[in-house]
């Protein structure tokens, strides 16, 4: 490995657990007022069902209203006439997108529901919230940086929370008899996040986690959306004098720190030519992963990207995890 990437060997690799210096004293203090604001009342969705061509499946257009009355679209695709079932809540990528029906029609056939929202701000939903500083920065990552409150990502995890509740409530159109998470990049990290904040879920799938050991990360990366805060040092604040409130703030949203409360069984991957999501902040998260049914694929020549060869491995380990 180490081609394109300085990391840590693959040995290393599979002992390296970091002392978790970033993770603020009142952490779950802050996410255990979150989840209770976020869950007194249910959220309002809007559901609209499509004239699917295929004949095996139901699909809808959903536009959930989440804590902020930020409107966020979202897609439901289920196997024909299912009452009742399992679901997994699926999370995208950065810059990404919900997707389109035909991305979800393996995980339909295997008679699994998915239901997926835009993450605020990204692809076709909007983001109402009001951030108190600008960075000469493209994306999303400085967004509110000085207060954790008010941050981007905080924002998208109240997001997550509210998925959740209308997931599991009365409202939602399936009876869930088992519940998932399953994201890739960005999305593998909100679906750690997702485990970690609803210690009821069923199983998890994170592939090459994002939001994941910022220490590392900050340090090591080499392209992707780790590289605005390099990009905000050199051009807003060129001796770092932000830079420890900078890191309280990621403190708060570090899928690391989520990772003592994730108990469901959980399969992630990692490629070790991955300059986006180091391999060494994919472990990190593994090692803290409180679950006793834990399993990280790894494959030496991918970097970060679509792994055919895993997509397998999810729908063997996901099968394993359902029951009718």
């Amino acid at each position: 490995m180490g081609r394109k990437i300085g990391d840590f060997s693959i040995e290393q690799l599979w002992t390296y657990r970091p002392e978790l210096t970033n993770k603020p004293d009142d952490f779950w203090d802050f996410w255990d007022q979150e989840k209770e604001n976020m869950f007194k009342a249910t959220p309002k969705v809007q559901i609209n069902w499509r004239d699917y061509p295929v004949p095996t499946v139901d699909v809808a257009d959903l536009v959930l209203d989440s804590w902020d009355g930020t409107p966020l679209k979202g897609l439901l695709v289920r196997p024909k006439g299912m009452e009742e079932g399992p679901v997994i809540l699926g999370f995208h990528g950065y810059t990404g997108t919900r997707g389109l029906p035909v991305d979800y029609l393996k995980w339909a056939a295997l008679g699994v529901a998915i239901v997926i929202f835009d993450v605020r701000g990204q692809s076709e939903s909007p983001d109402y919230a009001v951030y108190d500083n600008g960075s000469r920065v493209a994306g999303w990552m400085l967004n509110g940086i000085f207060n954790p409150k008010k941050y981007y990502f905080t924002n998208v995890y109240r997001d997550v929370l509210t998925q959740l509740n209308w997931v599991r409530s009365t409202a939602f159109p399936i009876g869930v008899t088992q519940l998932g998470a399953m994201g890739g990049s960005q999305g593998g990290g909100l679906a750690l996040v997702a485990a970690g904040l609803d210690e009821k879920l069923d199983f998890v799938l994170s592939d090459y986690p994002f939001l994941t050991h910022f220490e590392r990360a900050l340090d090591i990366a080499l392209s992707g959306p780790y590289m605005e805060f390099t990009t905000y040092f050199k051009w807003n604040d060129a001796q770092y004098s932000n830079h420890e409130k900078i890191m309280k703030t990621l403190g708060y949203v570090d899928s690391v720190h989520f990772c003592e409360r994730i108990v469901a069984p959980t399969l992630m991957s990692i490629g070790l030519e991955d300059a986006v999501t180091p391999p060494s902040t994919a472990f990190a998260a593994f090692q803290y992963i409180a679950s006793q049914e834990k399993k990280i694929e790894v494959y030496p020549q991918f970097e970060h990207e679509f792994n055919v060869f895993h997509e397998e491995k999810k729908l063997a380990f996901v099968a394993e995890k359902i029951r009718f």
